[in-house]
């Protein structure tokens, strides 16, 4: 059960058999083991690892006499979340992550990284629709204020963007739409990819809050 994500509680925990995690996200998660018989053995595993990356960790079931009581209980609501309202957005923006040949290849809006070049300016208080578009696997992280997914392609948000997140993983050739309050604090902030290779090929832009 998955009682909470990046920013924090979720309002109804969400049940899963497995995660989708991108680099940067994180979830809080409770396992009940009381399925499997004492003495089993239950391994986390990668699917997307190999070797030393796909074995992740081991869990054994002890016997019940070994056991301490449990009482404990995930509630149905664990917290308020307010709803978007993308109605209330001061401006839409479409942020497209994509790869193009040459040295500075890695580009957002068809951009490399230009510090003090930003492509947002956003005023402190406002609502934004920000809408994140990728042609390859760019898992995306937006630094100061965390968000909420609204929607992918058009259609509802996945099963792994429930309540407040500040990374967001986009499929190859997809389209992620988000929903964010700028509140914190006035200054230049990053947007970038949160796959490291990419990071490091500087796929990032600044935003400017004021």
């Amino acid at each position: 059960m998955q009682i909470g994500g990046d920013g924090g509680l979720l309002e109804p925990p969400v049940a899963h058999d497995a995660l989708d995690i991108a680099p940067a996200e994180r979830f809080d998660v409770v396992v009940d083991f009381s399925r499997y018989r004492p003495g089993t053995q239950v391994r986390l595993v990668n699917r997307l690892g190999s070797g030393g990356t796909g074995a992740v960790m081991r869990f054994g079931v002890s016997p019940a006499a070994q056991q301490p009581s449990d009482d404990s209980h995930i509630p149905p609501l664990l917290s308020r979340i307010p709803a978007p309202r993308p109605e209330r957005a001061a401006a839409t923006r479409t942020f497209l992550f994509q790869r193009r040949n040459g040295p500075n290849g890695w580009t957002i809006n068809g951009r490399p990284y230009e510090p003090g070049r930003p492509p947002a300016t956003v005023r402190l208080g406002t609502t934004g629709v920000w809408r994140f578009v990728t042609d390859f696997h760019h898992p995306v992280h937006l630094h100061l204020d965390h968000f909420q997914v609204t929607g992918r392609n058009g259609r509802a948000p996945g099963p792994y963007d429930a309540g407040w997140k500040d990374t967001v993983d986009p499929r190859p050739a997809e389209s992620v739409e988000i929903v964010t309050r700028f509140t914190d604090y006035a200054g230049r902030f990053m947007l970038h990819c949160h796959n490291l290779e990419h990071e490091d090929m500087a796929m990032m832009a600044d935003f400017v809050t004021e």
